[in-house]
């Protein structure tokens, strides 16, 4: 029984010590309000909100013109070897064609 007691106390003082605390600091602050109010002080103004930092310089490269698929009429992005991926897939299956044809 003796150990719940101190654990009781114990547990109690801490409680009591933060309202304390918090207590002191809710006083403090209404006195400043009340002074506020009557009109000792001066309100305390806000603050502007901006920045305090400039704005970054972008490093790195520029960014490259978008390129287009380099067979005459089509519009597509480029994809590799200045192709879009349909012709650059036809090119690659061609080329396979002709390996197999010529290993005949």
């Amino acid at each position: 029984m003796p150990k719940m007691k101190r654990g009781l106390i114990y547990s109690l003082e801490s409680v009591l010590s933060k309202l304390l605390k918090t207590n002191r600091l809710l006083n403090k602050r209404l006195g400043q309000l009340e002074k506020v109010l009557v009109g000792t002080i001066a309100p305390v103004a806000k603050r502007k909100r901006t920045r305090k930092t400039k704005a970054k310089v972008k490093r790195g490269k520029k960014a490259r013109a978008k390129k287009t698929c380099k067979i005459p009429g089509c519009t597509r992005k480029h994809y590799a070897k200045g192709l879009c991926a349909a012709h650059y897939q036809k090119a690659r299956r061609e080329k396979l064609e002709a390996r197999a044809k010529a290993s005949k």
